[in-house]
């Protein structure tokens, strides 16, 4: 009796403890073999007038034709200045205008061929031929020059002149920048001016004359 519980009591044990004919374990299932990649797609490439004909693309860097600027003729510039070298003036001029036109000279008073000069007609300068002067603005100022109330517009400027001691304001042509004489306030009306001219200065062109060549 005593052997009989015995062996009952190690079987027991025996099977608390996992030993005897225990059942194998059960093995890791085998790795699956990898995927095969997919196919890619092939790409559409869409069909278009730049790669039906590729040869007929012009290069980037092929040269383009040349383009020209229209011809345009050159245009007078009825405002431009006369500029003309010394010995071209000396030509040009006689010895008195040209002393008085280029280096600013003064003829002597009552002297001048324009004095006394009251003809119909314009004042010219000498020494390009602008208009300068109508004769209904010359007058007698008993100066002893060539004297005008007014200018024709725009043919002269002015300059402020400080040589012989004086301050006095000096007119020039504007075209060619010869030396006239001066501008004073002590003419009559309606300006009050007075421009003291010299007659070498100007030339003249009878009112029944076209403008043309001044004397």
């Amino acid at each position: 009796m005593k052997d009989a519980v015995f062996m009952v009591t190690m079987a027991a044990a025996l099977a608390s403890c996992g030993g005897g004919n225990q059942s194998p374990r059960p093995t890791a299932p085998a790795p699956s073999p990898p995927a095969a990649p997919a196919e890619a797609e092939p790409v559409l490439q869409a069909v278009g007038e730049a790669n039906i004909n590729p040869q007929n693309k012009q290069a980037p860097n092929a040269a383009l034709p040349a383009q020209h600027e229209p011809i345009m003729e050159p245009k007078q510039d009825a405002d431009a200045k006369i500029v003309k070298t010394d010995a071209e003036w000396r030509a040009q001029l006689t010895p008195e205008e040209y002393h008085i036109l280029r280096r600013k000279g003064t003829e002597r008073p009552f002297t001048g061929k324009f004095d006394h000069h009251f003809k119909d007609g314009t004042y010219t300068c000498k020494g390009c031929g602008t208009p300068l002067f109508l004769s209904g603005t010359k007058y007698n100022s008993g100066c002893g020059w060539p004297a005008f109330y007014d200018s024709m517009k725009g043919t002269i400027d002015t300059v402020r002149d400080t040589s012989h001691g004086m301050i006095r304001i000096e007119i020039t042509c504007k075209k060619c920048g010869g030396h006239l004489g001066h501008i004073f306030d002590d003419g009559p009306n309606p300006t009050g001016l007075r421009y003291c001219v010299n007659s070498g200065s100007m030339g003249f062109i009878p009112a029944e004359k076209k403008p043309g060549a001044s004397k």
